[in-house]
């Protein structure tokens, strides 16, 4: 989770608790998951500080050394994909893990929204002067389905990321919609 302000992914995923440090070797060990067939695993700052409506009051360099920490002294054990959810737009967090990972592929998660589809465009735009490749487009909250009969509205709107995705020659993978229930995905 590098959106180190907005720190989102342990509500999500539901999960509590804090990080804890290794005794044999001093790493990070991260919070696991049971997550279909295997395991996922995560660290973020809202596993650090004290409460979840902690202000973190960091910029440039802490950021990046964040984020360094959390690619370079966490225990990770063999990972099939390295995911990083990062803040929208293209700040210091986004340009030092294109320093640190200049071989990574992004993906570009907008909702339908037009001014959602505009912060995508300079991440892509970010991407592509980083020389990094773009793997794809993800619409998130394409609609809200009731849980109570499951009917479907598509609060804002509908079809923006694939229409951004068509417009600036990017694949596009496919939409989210809301849950019928509160269980992470």
């Amino acid at each position: 989770d590098a959106d180190i302000w907005g720190f989102s992914v342990p509500r999500m995923l539901g999960l509590e608790g804090r990080l804890e440090g290794s005794t044999d070797d001093g790493k990070i060990v991260p919070n696991v998951t049971a997550m279909g067939d295997g395991v996922l695993e995560v660290v973020s700052m809202g596993f650090l500080v004290d409460k979840e409506e902690s202000a973190l009051m960091w910029r440039g360099l802490m950021l990046n050394r964040a984020v360094q920490h959390f690619l370079e002294d966490v225990r990770w054990g063999d990972l099939d994909y390295l995911l990083i959810d990062m803040p929208p737009g293209t700040g210091d967090v986004q340009m030092g893990l294109a320093r640190m990972l200049p071989r990574t592929e992004i993906l570009i998660v907008t909702t339908p929204s037009r001014s959602a589809q505009k912060v995508a465009v300079r991440a892509a735009d970010m991407a592509r002067k980083s020389y990094l490749r773009i793997a794809g487009v993800i619409e998130n909250m394409s609609a809200f389905v009731c849980p109570h009969c499951g009917d479907v509205t598509e609060i804002f709107g509908h079809g923006g990321g694939e229409r951004f995705a068509e417009q600036h020659g990017i694949d596009f993978l496919g939409m989210f919609a809301g849950r019928r229930d509160d269980r992470p995905f």
